[in-house]
């Protein structure tokens, strides 16, 4: 595996972003059996879906998340062989001389995010004014989504916003910016866009349109994290769409569509990996709206 594919492998899985959690909860609660307390972390990892769920403050409860840097201001090379021993007799001093893993993060990498992208904590609508009701169209790849979104949003005279047309723009808009580079590849696989960085673009669209009566966002969430992190930086949405379709029909509708639009992620190999996502996250995702009350299908 070249360094290109491991960095990219690490990136998809979001492995950087896990290590961090992890390390991160083992800082703050200094567990007396650490290894049991990363037994518990992996398992919570397994019930939240995988890797890409996982946030740097996972681990960490409402009431120990206003703590300092875990380093102490210290730079990051030296926070390491500071949490490490000098001892010589030390078990683990044996790796000294592997090679240093160049830390890599599609949301942080200083190599791959401008200034600019990174995320702010920042209200999308002004509390002063009422916002504008928020309609989430949500279902499998191929079920309609778009197409019954932009109904709902002529009917009611709400603005309309795909997410998957947010992120493709902004990868044509960007095509030499690494980070986006690697976004479209991992998009092409059928995976899932950073949560992050879907979240963003999300949210500086709607801060474009703060005079709209209503929105109609097609395309996101996809599962349960996402819509908590979208009820976390933006708002609790006033109704959620659910299109219900089986998969053999969503298959052939994503395989007609390859054929009249030519979409990069409607290769066969994207639309299988796509399909898969969308039968292990929907019912999580319908039964978290649903018990909010939310949801109609």
């Amino acid at each position: 595996m070249s360094a290109g594919e491991a960095k990219e492998y690490l990136a998809r899985r979001e492995i950087p972003q896990l290590f961090e959690s992890l390390l991160n909860g083992l800082m703050c609660y200094k567990p007396d059996d650490p290894i049991e307390y990363l037994e518990s972390c992996l398992q919570k990892v397994k019930e939240l879906g995988g890797p890409e769920k996982v946030k740097w403050d996972t681990f960490v409860s409402p009431e120990k998340k206003t703590l300092p840097p875990l380093n102490g201001g210290q730079p990051r090379r030296s926070f390491l062989r500071n949490v490490i021993p000098d001892n010589s007799n030390f078990p683990y001093r044996r790796y000294d001389r592997l090679p240093p893993i160049q830390q890599f993060s599609i949301e942080s990498d200083t190599d791959l995010s401008e200034t600019a992208e990174l995320i702010e904590e920042y209200d999308v609508f002004d509390p002063a004014r009422p916002r504008p009701k928020i309609i989430l169209v949500i279902g499998g790849p191929g079920s309609g989504k778009g197409t019954q979104s932009l109904k709902i949003a002529e009917r009611y005279g709400f603005n309309y916003i795909s997410v998957g047309e947010l992120l493709r723009k902004k990868i044509h808009s960007t095509s030499s910016n690494r980070k986006w580079s690697l976004i479209a590849k991992i998009i092409t696989t059928g995976e899932l866009a950073p949560q992050e960085t879907t979240i963003t673009e999300i949210k500086q669209r709607l801060m474009q349109i703060p005079d709209e009566e209503g929105i109609v966002i097609d395309g996101f969430p996809r599962d349960v994290a996402q819509a908590i992190s979208f009820e976390d930086q933006i708002c609790t949405p006033d109704l959620v769409v659910f299109l219900a379709c089986s998969s053999q029909r969503l298959k052939e509708r994503l395989l007609k569509r390859a054929e009249q639009q030519g979409r990069p992620d409607d290769n066969l190999k994207a639309t299988q990996r796509r399909l898969m996502n969308f039968k292990q996250n929907a019912v999580p995702l319908v039964k978290y709206f649903q018990e909010k009350g939310l949801i109609i299908t």
